[in-house]
């Protein structure tokens, strides 16, 4: 998901990255950019332990240098890809050449990072490899699963768009780093260009493939105790991390305490970053983003609200329909899916979403969630209340 979504993988746990690198301070560092992210971090000093570790713990993504005593970067990489060919690395490395950069994909390296790279740029493309990760893994779930035609052809069309869109966005990673040499700047911005379609093409096959799991009841894992305002307030600081954040005021507020509710915290998660995340691209520069939690005897209620143009009376009609983009939408990058599978996530915890907007002045979504313990005659005697 752009911005602050793809933090998760579908079975609800954090994504696991595994660090592969002999020098300390880099596997240190890695760490403290990631955990606050929500990433579980593992660290591997050598290559032949980032193997045994890979085997043991699985995981999501993994960071592997370059340049290792013993066993190189490329070396590793083959060796991972020998096990999983699926996996996603991230080639790191501060020996930056063209030549590097080339051998790298061809061995099968997801991204190539050079070193030294500021936290935004590690957290981006670890963000990104999750979610072609994620995509990944539910393409394979769809094919290897009892889905319908229509979702299996869906899935085939998935896995069949995800390498080249993959290929696509290394190389041009690669030149916007400027291992093939200068670039002028109309040449930079018409390749920065490509980078972002490429990266909304991406999100686009890994919004469709969640929706179409939702679509099955499949995008929903076990439920266990939520807290309500952990989540957003994780969530709004995620937000607060992403370059579109920068010229924002963005606050989470805390009216009175929401309680806990029995959910999968993965799509919690999704739900509060999509509506997070369209808040943001949807508010002009100077604007806010507001995420207030507050909770009556039965709900839990979460209202993000923004300052941006509204939404007009057409619009709201079918903002919830799967690829809907209305005229004053198409400006602003996005797969029209995030608010469909909003909606579907809250309808598979027994909750709802509602809309205010006023043009010109902004628009407020309300989610309201079951709170523990809550029957649902109760909930439909308070729904009124809410």
């Amino acid at each position: 998901m752009e911005g602050a979504r793809g933090k998760t993988l579908p079975q609800g746990s954090p994504a696991k990255v595994l660090v592969v690198d002999d020098e300390e301070w880099m596997r240190d560092a890695c760490e403290q950019i990631l955990q606050p992210e929500g990433f579980e971090v593992i660290t591997a000093a050598d290559g032949p332990t980032g193997l045994e570790l890979a085997r043991r713990r699985s995981p999501d993504l993994i960071l592997a240098d370059l340049k290792m005593p013993g066993m190189d970067g490329l070396a590793y990489l083959r060796s991972i890809k020998a096990v999983d060919p699926e996996a996603v690395v991230i080639v790191i490395t501060g020996y930056a050449t063209l030549e590097v950069a080339v051998e790298a994909m061809k061995a099968g390296a997801y991204e190539f990072l050079a070193k030294p790279f500021k936290p935004a740029e590690l957290r981006a493309v670890v963000r990104r490899g999750v979610e072609h990760r994620s995509a990944a893994l539910r393409a394979s779930a769809l094919l290897h699963g009892d889905a319908p035609p229509s979702e299996l052809h869906l899935a085939m069309l998935a896995h069949r768009f995800k390498a080249p869109l993959a290929a696509l966005r290394q190389c041009v990673g690669v030149v916007l780093h400027g291992y093939a040499g200068d670039i002028s700047p109309r040449a930079r911005s018409m390749i920065e260009l490509v980078a972002q379609r490429a990266d909304q093409m991406m999100r686009f096959v890994s919004d469709w493939l969640t929706l179409a799991r939702l679509e099955q009841s499949k995008g929903l894992q076990e439920a266990k105790e939520v807290d309500v305002a952990e989540v957003v307030k994780a969530t709004v600081e995620r937000v607060k991390q992403e370059p579109q954040a920068d010229k924002l005021t963005i606050r989470f507020v805390l009216k009175t305490d929401p309680g806990t509710v029995r959910a999968d915290p993965s799509a919690l998660d999704e739900v509060f970053a999509n509506l997070l995340d369209n808040a943001v691209r949807y508010t002009p520069a100077g604007g806010t983003v507001t995420a207030e939690v507050n909770g009556t005897e039965c709900w839990a209620a979460v209202t993000v609200r923004d300052t941006g143009p509204g939404i007009t009376p057409e619009d709201l009609e079918h903002i919830f329909d799967p690829f809907y983009r209305g005229p004053a939408q198409k400006s602003i990058p996005g797969t029209g899916l995030g608010l469909p599978i909003v909606k579907k996530i809250l309808e598979g915890h027994g909750g709802r979403v509602e809309v205010q907007t006023t043009l010109g002045e902004g628009s407020a979504f309300r989610v309201l969630l079951p709170r523990t313990g809550t029957k649902k005659a109760e909930l439909a005697l308070m729904a009124q209340e809410a």
